[in-house]
């Protein structure tokens, strides 16, 4: 294990009882002070692989490799969620042709600017998520669409059922949402607006991720990564059938592609394939 190899190890664990509820869900690494591999990517079997879908981001800066360095640092030295300190607020560095901002969870009020952004978009919002469960971003998505913004989410199986989830009211108001039919997790927290800005990291979309959980999120200006994170967004869109705009997957049965023969646990509930009721007669 890494942690056995380790010169200094810390976890969240450590902390009282009264924060059991809080995780440090990040997932960055940081190389010789100028290079940050960040995103949404779990470091597991699933997420290494091409099973699950995430979006990962490898930054070369030294600037930005610093400011995560703080992050890290404040971690390592024993503090977590509410315990740290914030490094900054709205900073924003220059990376090649990019604007980089970067936000810490839970310190930085990265909704209130993720929620500006949507309300300052024109012509479109594409959203891959694994869930949606923040109040705030989807009131600010509703009104968005109201106003004629092409506003479309693809969620997860399992997070469009999660507890708090928005999708009924998302759909209720005219927003398109699919949820996703193929095996594992669609993983992303992502935000495409108007081939401008991609906002991505680690943080779900959800109270917990915004103001409990140790999360980083990015909001990078670059049209040309914007464009590219488009078109993933829409052929992930073509091959989910429309009948998911109005119905949710089973994240474990036939009609989520290759979910009975892959092995894993998709709904969490203890049984895998053969087990799971909802796939008899697959084989």
């Amino acid at each position: 294990l890494i942690a056995d190899i380790s010169e200094e190890f810390r976890s969240d664990k450590s902390l009282s009882s009264t924060a059991t509820n809080m995780i440090m869900h990040n997932k960055f690494l940081i190389s010789d002070n100028e290079r940050v591999f960040t995103g949404s990517m779990n470091i597991s079997s699933s997420g290494l692989s091409d099973f699950d879908v995430n979006n990962i981001i490898i930054i070369n800066s030294k600037e930005i490799s610093e400011f995560y360095r703080k992050e890290f640092e404040q971690m390592l030295s024993g503090k977590f969620h509410q315990q740290k300190q914030a490094i900054g607020s709205n900073t924003i560095f220059k990376v090649g042709n990019s604007e980089v901002e970067i936000y810490f969870s839970p310190k930085n009020n990265s909704v209130k600017r993720i929620t500006s952004l949507i309300e300052d978009a024109r012509e479109y919002i594409y959203m891959p998520t694994f869930l949606l469960t923040h109040r705030d971003i989807s009131n600010a998505l509703i009104l968005a669409q109201k106003r004629g913004v092409d506003v479309r989410i693809i969620m997860d199986a399992n997070g469009a059922t999660t507890s708090h989830s928005k999708l009924k009211e998302l759909r209720d108001n005219g927003i398109l949402v699919k949820t996703e039919n193929f095996a594992g997790k669609l993983h992303s927290k992502s935000i495409i607006i108007d081939d401008k800005y991609i906002i991505s990291g680690s943080m779900n979309f959800s109270y917990s991720g915004a103001e409990k959980n140790d999360e980083n999120s990015l909001i990078i200006k670059n049209s040309a990564i914007a464009n590219d994170y488009k078109k993933f967004f829409l052929y992930l869109w073509t091959m989910i059938p429309n009948k998911y705009l109005r119905q949710n997957a089973n994240p474990e049965g036939p009609e989520s592609i290759g979910s009975c023969t892959d092995g894993v646990d998709n709904n969490f509930n203890g049984k895998i394939d053969k087990e799971e009721k909802s796939c008899s007669g697959v084989y």
